[in-house]
């Protein structure tokens, strides 16, 4: 997202940056040895969702800390955050994605990444990005899959809930149909849909995020509601929240992968994580909790051990991928770039990528809130 609607959420949003910001010195790209460098013009550098951003994180800390070659033939993984990760609210920040690359406004979200994916800047023969993290699937693509396109490697599984405040009007289940009326601006009140009488105060991301266009493509709408407030997405800390007069009445989509995150594995924002947390991210999920749909939750366990419920509507569970250009010849027959075989390659390969197969990035995937997948690796 590039713009935020108002100014009142833009003021509470910058007030809780100032609490992440107090956290130690975060290197972005992260690295595996914490210091702060640009990445080198053979390095494979990804940009995109704000979905599972800080699960990249991880698995390239993780994949670079146990391959110490580091040159053309044995290149490094990076992958920028959608915001400043010590200062989420500046959404005008330039980034050098690579060593030689132009500076960039730095991609907030599937959409702003897939568009600067797609220019296909290069340095010295190699692209600038190489990869961009997708929260939604290739409806919105303006390329296809083949040789003039792209392919969406899937990599986990997450799912999409509706959120709102804990002490809320709205009823603890909605159904897709009441949520599409909700996200058309037709009902706007809580008793119109089951709870309490209260106007509804719709909120989503904007409408290049994956959440976003993932949710309305789900409820069956094409356009963005006139009634939404914008606001940065996976995030329960803007002010339309915290508001005691909106905050109550609020309803977001929300990446329940990250929810799971945010709020069972990370750190409160503003403080180090402990060795049991993850080390990229905070908890951010304010007072929201997830709603159910049809009366089934998205989660299921408790604590820790919550995880993504794998009985929820299937209509609201989603892939998540990395998307690569096709490559008409690999070695793998994938159509994967030679290169980028060792990381995103399906554990069935005969070159196997790392982020499938490794015991570490398996669990990295799981500890970030996702679902691990047998068709890891595969594209489309």
């Amino acid at each position: 997202m590039r713009t935020i609607k108002t100014m009142v959420a833009l003021a509470a949003v910058t007030l809780a940056a100032s609490v992440v910001a107090a956290a130690p010195a975060l290197a972005d790209p992260p690295t595996h040895h914490g210091k702060v460098i640009t990445p080198r013009y053979y390095d494979v550098v990804g940009v995109g969702a704000d979905t599972d951003d800080t699960l990249l994180d991880q698995l390239a800390a993780d994949y670079d800390a146990a391959h110490h070659k580091h040159n053309k033939t044995h290149p490094w993984i990076y992958s920028w955050d959608a915001v400043p990760p010590n200062n989420p609210t500046d959404l005008t920040q330039e980034i050098s994605v690579k060593q030689g690359c132009a500076k960039i406004l730095r991609p907030d979200g599937t959409g702003d990444g897939l568009t600067d994916f797609e220019l296909g800047t290069k340095t010295h023969g190699h692209y600038c990005i190489d990869f961009n993290r997708a929260a939604s699937s290739r409806s919105s693509d303006p390329l296809p899959y083949g040789p003039t396109g792209d392919v969406y490697v899937q990599l986990a599984e997450d799912a999409e809930s509706w959120a709102v405040d804990s002490t809320t009007d709205a009823p603890a289940s909605l159904t897709p149909a009441q949520l599409t009326s909700i996200f058309s601006c037709a009902d706007t009140n809580w008793d119109q849909v089951g709870g309490t009488d209260a106007p509804i105060d719709v909120v989503l991301p904007a409408d290049t995020a994956g959440v976003t266009k993932f949710w309305l493509k789900a409820l069956g709408l094409s356009s963005y509601p006139t009634c939404a407030t914008t606001v940065q997405q996976n995030e329960g800390t803007d002010s339309v929240f915290t508001n005691s007069t909106t905050g109550p009445e609020a309803i977001v989509p929300f990446s329940v992968g990250k929810y799971i995150a945010q709020g069972f594995h990370s750190a409160q924002c503003g403080h180090k994580p402990t060795k049991n947390q993850n080390e990229f991210g905070c908890d951010q999920n304010g007072s929201l909790q997830l709603g159910q749909i049809n009366a089934t939750s998205p989660t299921v366990g408790t604590g820790t051990n919550t995880q993504i419920n794998i009985g929820f509507d299937g209509t609201f569970l989603r892939p998540i991928y990395d998307v690569v250009w096709y490559a008409v010849h690999s070695k793998n027959g994938d159509h994967i770039p030679d290169y980028l075989e060792p990381f995103f390659a399906s554990a069935h390969a005969k070159v196997k990528g790392w982020f499938c197969t490794n015991k570490t990035a398996l669990k990295a995937i799981t500890d970030y809130g996702f679902l691990t997948v047998p068709t890891c690796g595969y594209g489309s």
